[in-house]
């Protein structure tokens, strides 16, 4: 935003340029204009021009130290370069706090919450709010845990008493995926004042939407992925981020950031109400709430009703040849039941979950136990059919490589496949049931939204048996029957948090079914899926809670992971491990962990470290895995 008109006067400017390579925090330029923080300018960084929003802006006269300090001569942000749009104050003071907790720059930030298509219209999409609601009410925090129709009748209940109020609600979800089911399952009865937004579709339609919901007179419901995070309405008091427990508010890219936690920060610094939702919080927030970290008015359900439900031992289920059975006669009896049935007069349908693609999710090495991984880059690969052949394909870079290969680490031919992936449990059922339509829902086989589209609605209308990963729960919103085929190469996995998600991702299944739901484990003794299927969400993270304490993992601590490529772990890792001595750092393969009690972080000290690093290290803090 410009303030005032040129003169005789000149300003001191600092920026951050809106780029995630950026090397360098702040930028120092001179200025006629007084520049209001927060504006987006254009600057000149050697021989081109980048877009970068201003953070301080003061008079040279008082800067002068700073200028001779600077040793080089200041270039000047003309007054064609400075905009009519920008974002606020607060949001500005968010991303700071954001960078100090994840050890991100604020250039790196400001891409991941102004994307491409603002910048090339920012006076479209990043306009300042012609005034700002002045909300007395001190910030609230709260929780909704329970079933998906009770959830969206209270989250429907907020929107009018906030209209009541004569304010605006956003209401954010984690994927593209769910803003359409969230817009029709909220605007029954204000439909006119239902407004949503993500990254996808035309462009033209992505800038109609915003500027007819930031025009619209009336209280709006905003739905957004974290894409619309800073759609600039001045009148929200409320916010409602759904799901908050899934996995799609973590960036994949650098910046690693959760988006709950710039929200929660966000929410504050507005004085917004904020509202949390889902089937079952994560456990880092049920752990605050045992504290009472959040408001009186939180409904918590500890166990959720859902479809019946039953364990079944799969170590049972041998052939004649002592093998294992992927279909258990228990599966195989639950099959032949919901195909026969006749629904809204279409053939009987069936969801059957696997955890991972492929035929095989792990390879280890039968001599020395390591684990088949990629020659690119590293990580785990998967066995894949590929026509009469398998092949291994890494799903992280895409890169290929024969099945007939040997171990990276001792050279042994003695490669053992383990897990059960969707085209195994897909082969099986179709040698079972030849003439049912048999469906495969996942990456490898729906690379798009349409594609995904598409089997989902076959499954609907015509019936059968669909395999499918977590990207089925995004397309399926019901199935009369389910099962969990295995969820045994997940447990193999030594994380902290594996035991959650398995846990996150049955009662997910349950959730979804109507009539029943059968689960395959070879670890029947596993405790987890007992609670899962009885949906006893108390006792799981009683004892979860329990176990994380004993061992000091999260949330009771908090990670920080440090990753170097592949080629320099020999050289890197020892220099590393000095260089972050004070913080006694673990190494694992090829990252170094350093963990802390969580009221010891941020830290200023070690921010400022991991700050100096260079920008082909991955920083994590708080990831989701320190594998």
């Amino acid at each position: 935003m410009k303030e005032g008109k040129t003169a005789e006067k000149t300003y001191l400017v600092e920026v951050s340029p809106i780029n995630k390579s950026s090397g360098q925090e702040l930028l120092s330029y001179f200025s006629t204009t007084k520049i209001t923080p927060g504006t987006m300018v254009k600057v000149p960084v050697r021989s081109s021009f980048h877009k970068a929003i201003a953070l301080q802006c003061r008079d040279a006269k008082s800067a002068k130290s700073d200028i001779r300090r600077a040793g080089f001569i200041l270039k000047k942000i003309r007054q064609s370069d400075i905009f009519e749009s920008g974002i606020s104050s607060e949001s500005i003071s968010t991303l700071e706090e954001t960078g100090r907790y994840y050890a991100a720059s604020m250039g790196a930030l400001l891409s991941i919450f102004i994307p491409k298509l603002f910048l090339e219209e920012p006076d479209t999409f990043l306009k300042f709010p012609e005034k700002k609601q002045h909300l007395d009410n001190a910030p609230e925090t709260v929780l909704f845990q329970m079933e998906s129709d009770e959830r969206f009748g209270q989250y429907r209940a907020q929107v009018r008493q906030s209209f009541a109020r004569g304010s605006s609600v956003m209401f954010i979800v984690p994927t593209h995926l769910e803003v359409m089911f969230a817009r029709d399952n909220l605007s029954k009865g204000i439909e006119e004042f239902v407004h949503v937004f993500a990254l996808s579709g035309k462009k033209s339609e992505l800038k109609k939407r915003w500027s007819v919901a930031l025009s619209d007179p009336h209280p709006i419901l905003f739905i957004t992925t974290p894409t619309g995070l800073l759609f600039p309405r001045e009148d929200f008091d409320t916010i409602i981020i759904e799901r908050e427990n899934s996995r799609s508010y973590r960036t994949l890219a650098r910046p690693f950031i959760h988006f709950r936690k710039f929200i929660e920060i966000w929410a504050k610094k507005n004085n917004y109400r904020l509202i949390m939702g889902d089937s079952i919080l994560s456990l880092e927030t049920l752990w605050r709430e045992k504290r009472r970290d959040f408001g009186e008015s939180s409904l918590i359900r500890w166990r959720l009703p859902a479809a019946s439900s039953v364990v079944i031992d799969a170590k049972r289920a041998q052939n004649e040849n002592g093998r294992f059975e992927i279909i258990t006669p228990e599966l195989r009896a639950l099959i032949s039941k919901a195909t026969s049935e006749i629904d809204q007069n279409s053939t009987g349908r069936i969801f059957l979950f696997g955890a991972r693609k492929g035929l095989s999710p792990t390879t280890v090495c039968g001599d020395c136990g390591s684990v088949l991984s990629c020659q690119n880059c590293g990580a785990p690969v998967v066995l894949h059919e590929n026509n009469d052949n398998s092949v291994y394909i890494c799903h992280a870079c895409g890169a290929r490589r024969e099945s007939a290969t040997t171990c990276g680490y001792c050279g042994s031919w003695k490669l053992v496949p383990l897990g059960i992936g969707t085209e195994q449990i897909a082969r099986a059922v179709k040698d079972l049931f030849p003439k049912q339509h048999v469906y495969i829902l996942d990456k490898d086989h729906a690379s798009t939204d349409k594609s995904a589209a598409l089997i989902a609605k076959k499954f609907r209308e015509s019936g059968g048996i669909l395999v499918g990963t977590e990207l089925a729960f995004f397309h399926i919103e019901s199935v009369p029957y389910s099962s969990l085929v295995s969820v045994d190469a997940l447990f193999s996995i030594p994380d902290f948090g594996i035991n959650e998600r398995i846990f996150y991702l049955t009662s997910r299944l349950r959730e979804m079914t109507q009539k029943e739901t059968l689960i395959q484990s070879r670890n029947i003794g596993k405790q987890v899926l007992a609670w899962a299927s009885a949906g006893n969400i108390v006792d799981f993270v009683k004892n979860e809670i329990e176990e994380r304490e004993a061992l000091l993992y999260p949330p009771f601590s908090i990670f920080i992971k440090i990753t170097v490529p592949k080629k320099d772990i020999a050289k890197e890792i020892p220099k590393l491990k000095v260089k972050f001595s004070k913080w006694q750092p673990d190494t694992l393969r090829d990252s170094l962990i350093i963990r802390l009690p969580r009221e010891n972080w941020p830290d200023a000290e070690l921010s400022r470290e991991l700050a100096l690093l260079p920008p082909q290290y991955s920083i994590k803090v708080d990831p989701e895995s320190i594998l």
